[in-house]
């Protein structure tokens, strides 16, 4: 049996969450659209060959309002269904 020849279509991209810069641009246009309204804290982690690294931002960038954002996100991250799957 003969196999089909194959025809490229086009690539298939990952999405954009996939590439940090990316993402963050899009979320930094997102906040200068007024997506989410206004923003008094930012707060960003990353890990990779550094290590964790975690940075903040805003008018309310302090340690407590940091702490409490990365806080937050750790405990809705917890309930999200997909999380332990």
């Amino acid at each position: 049996m003969e196999k089909p020849d194959l025809k490229v279509v086009g690539e298939i991209a990952p999405p954009d969450y996939k590439d940090p810069v990316k993402m963050l641009r899009n979320i930094a246009d997102n906040i200068e659209n007024g997506d989410y309204g206004g923003i008094d804290t930012v707060v960003v982690a990353t890990f990779g060959d550094a290590g964790l690294e975690t940075f903040g931002g805003g008018k309310e960038s302090g340690l407590y309002a940091c702490t409490y954002v990365f806080g937050s996100a750790a405990a809705r991250f917890h309930m999200m269904p997909w999380v332990g799957a």
